[in-house]
C-alpha cells in the first residue's frame, strides 16, 4: 500500500532531524531551505541521499531542480512509490 503524502512528510521530517542533528525541525509542505537553519547545499545532498536510501528510490537531476518545497518532494516520493508498487 502506497503511503500518503502526510505519512511521507512525517518520514522525511524524521530523516531531516537526523541528517541535520536537530530534533526540533517541523516540516510543512510549504517548507523550503530558507525556512530551516543549517539547510545548505551540503546538507541538502546528505538529505536527498538519506531520503533516497530510506524510500529505496532515486531522484533524477531534473526532478531535484523542480522541487520548490518539501511538499513537492513528498508528492514525488508518493508517485514513485505508487509506480513501483503497481
Amino acid at each position: 500500500m502506497t503511503p500518503t503524502t502526510e505519512q511521507v512528510l512525517a518520514e522525511v521530517n524524521r530523516i531531516m532531524c537526523g541528517v541535520f542533528n536537530n530534533r526540533s525541525i517541523v516540516l510543512k509542505p510549504e517548507t523550503t531551505a530558507r525556512d530551516v537553519e543549517g539547510w545548505d547545499s551540503l546538507n541538502h545532498i546528505e538529505l536527498v541521499l538519506a531520503v533516497e536510501k530510506h524510500f529505496k528510490i532515486k531522484f533524477n537531476f531534473a526532478e531535484l531542480q523542480k522541487f520548490k518545497n518539501v511538499g513537492e518532494m513528498c508528492n514525488n516520493i508518493v508517485a514513485k512509490l505508487a509506480k513501483a508498487g503497481s
